[in-house]
C-alpha cells in the first residue's frame, strides 16, 4: 500500500482521483490553513510549501493545478495551460517560474495529466518555445475525470409526460441558466410541454468569466425564476440532484466557458443526454445526435468563445450586446432542437439511443472503475521506482 499526498485545487480533485484506492490517499491541508495559506502572500510560493506537515511519511505526491517542488515521486492533474505558470505578473515571479516548470521535465515527476484533449492541445500549444517542450510532450496524458456509473440500462421516453430540462450550474450566466430561463419563457409561449428544473447559487456578474460585471444587467431574466414551467432550487444535496438528473430527459449547459463540464458525465452516469455548446473539451464528451445535441458557438484557435472580451472591454455597453445576443441565439438554438425532437415521429426510439450513447460515455470514457485500477497502477509503480 502506497501513501500518497494530495494537494493543489480542490474543485478538481474528486473525479480525478481513485474513488476506492487500496492505497491511503492524504488530502492535505493548505499552510498555514484558514483564510490566509501562504500563496495569498505570495503564489509560488504554494509550490515550496503547500500543505501542512504530515506524519508518518509519503511515496507519492498526486498535485493539481500545481507544479510541486520535490524530489519525491509526483504526478499533475490540470485543467488549463494558465496552472503550469505560464503567464509571470512580474520580474520576480518571472524568475520562479522557468525554476517551477522545468521540475515538469525531471525523472521524478511521472505524468502530466490533462483532463482532456482540450487541455493537452492548450498546453502542447503554450510549450512550443521552452526549451523541455520535448520532454513534457512524452509525458502528456489524458486521463478524462471519472464518476461512477449508477444505472445499467438506457432511459425511455413518455410521450404523455412534459419534456424534463435541467440546468445544474452555481455560474448561472456563464454555464447557461439565463439561456435556460429564456428558453423556459419561449417554450411558455408557443405552449409547449416544457418544464425546466434550475438549481444554482446564482452568482452572477463581476468576477465571472464572461459575465457582465453589472448584476442589473441580468434583472429581467432572473424574474423568469418565477415561471410556472421553471422549477429553481438554489441548492440540493447531491443525490437528490442526481435524482432529478435520472428524472431529466436531457441536462441543458449551454455554457459560454467551461473547462470540462462535469455536470453532464453525472448526467450520462444515469444515462440522461445533454444539450450544450461546442466550446473547450465539450465536443469530446457530445457527439451531435449520439448522446445529445452540440449548439454551434465561432471559437478562436484555442476552441474557446470567440466574442469573449476581457478587461476594460468587459463594461462596455457593446459587450452586453454581445452577450445578450448570444444568449437569446442559444435559447433559439436549443429551442430549435427541443421542437425538432418533440416533431419526430420516432422520438421514442430516438430518445432512446440518445440515452444509450450518454450511458456508453460515462461507461468508456468516464468510468469511476476503470479510472480507479488505472491510478492505483500508476501510483505502485511510481513508488516502487523511488
Amino acid at each position: 500500500m502506497v501513501k500518497v499526498v494530495i494537494t493543489g485545487t480542490q474543485h478538481i480533485r474528486t473525479p480525478n482521483l481513485p474513488r476506492n484506492s487500496r492505497h491511503t490517499l492524504i488530502r492535505t491541508k493548505s499552510f498555514p490553513t484558514g483564510r490566509y495559506p501562504i500563496e495569498k502572500l505570495w503564489k509560488p510560493l504554494s509550490s515550496f510549501m503547500a500543505w501542512q506537515p504530515i506524519r508518518g511519511g509519503y511515496e507519492v505526491i498526486h498535485s493539481f493545478n500545481k507544479i510541486i517542488y520535490t524530489n519525491k515521486p509526483w504526478f499533475i492533474t490540470f485543467e488549463d495551460h494558465t496552472s503550469l505558470y505560464s503567464n509571470p505578473k512580474n520580474k520576480l515571479e518571472s524568475t520562479v517560474y522557468p525554476i517551477l516548470r522545468n521540475r515538469l521535465a525531471l525523472d521524478n515527476c511521472q505524468k502530466i495529466i490533462a483532463m482532456s484533449d482540450f487541455a493537452k492541445f492548450r498546453i502542447t500549444k503554450n510549450i512550443e518555445n521552452w526549451d523541455i517542450a520535448e520532454k513534457i510532450k512524452h509525458k502528456l496524458t489524458v486521463i478524462h475525470p471519472n464518476f461512477p456509473i449508477r444505472v445499467n440500462h438506457a432511459k425511455t421516453y413518455d410521450e404523455k409526460q412534459p419534456l424534463q430540462l435541467m440546468f445544474i450550474g452555481h455560474h448561472l450566466a456563464r454555464k447557461g441558466g439565463i439561456v435556460a430561463l429564456r428558453v423556459a419563457k419561449k417554450a411558455e409561449k408557443l405552449g409547449l410541454p416544457v418544464k425546466i428544473n434550475i438549481i444554482s447559487g446564482l452568482g452572477i456578474g463581476a468576477g465571472r468569466p464572461t459575465d457582465f460585471p453589472d448584476q442589473n444587467k441580468y434583472a429581467e431574466d432572473l424574474k423568469l425564476l418565477d415561471l410556472d414551467n421553471v422549477n429553481f432550487h438554489k441548492s440540493l444535496p447531491n443525490q437528490q440532484v442526481i435524482d432529478l438528473l435520472s428524472q431529466s430527459h436531457f441536462q441543458l449547459m449551454a455554457t459560454l466557458q467551461d473547462s470540462y463540464g462535469f455536470s453532464l458525465v453525472e448526467g450520462f452516469s444515469v444515462a440522461t443526454p445533454a444539450i450544450t455548446t461546442n466550446i473547450c473539451a465539450l465536443p469530446e464528451l457530445i457527439t451531435h445526435g449520439k448522446n445529445g445535441y452540440l449548439l454551434e458557438l465561432p471559437l478562436n484557435e484555442s476552441r474557446e468563445w470567440k466574442n469573449w472580451l476581457h478587461g476594460e472591454n468587459l463594461k462596455t455597453e457593446e459587450y452586453w450586446q454581445i452577450l445578450t445576443g448570444t444568449y437569446d441565439y442559444l435559447a433559439e438554438a436549443a429551442l430549435e432542437q427541443i421542437i425538432k425532437f418533440l416533431d419526430r415521429a420516432d422520438k421514442r426510439e430516438h430518445y432512446e439511443a440518445l440515452s444509450t450513447g450518454a450511458l456508453a460515455q460515462a461507461q468508456n470514457v468516464n468510468n469511476a472503475e476503470k479510472q480507479n485500477e488505472l491510478f492505483d497502477q500508476l501510483y505502485t509503480t511510481a513508488a516502487g521506482l523511488y
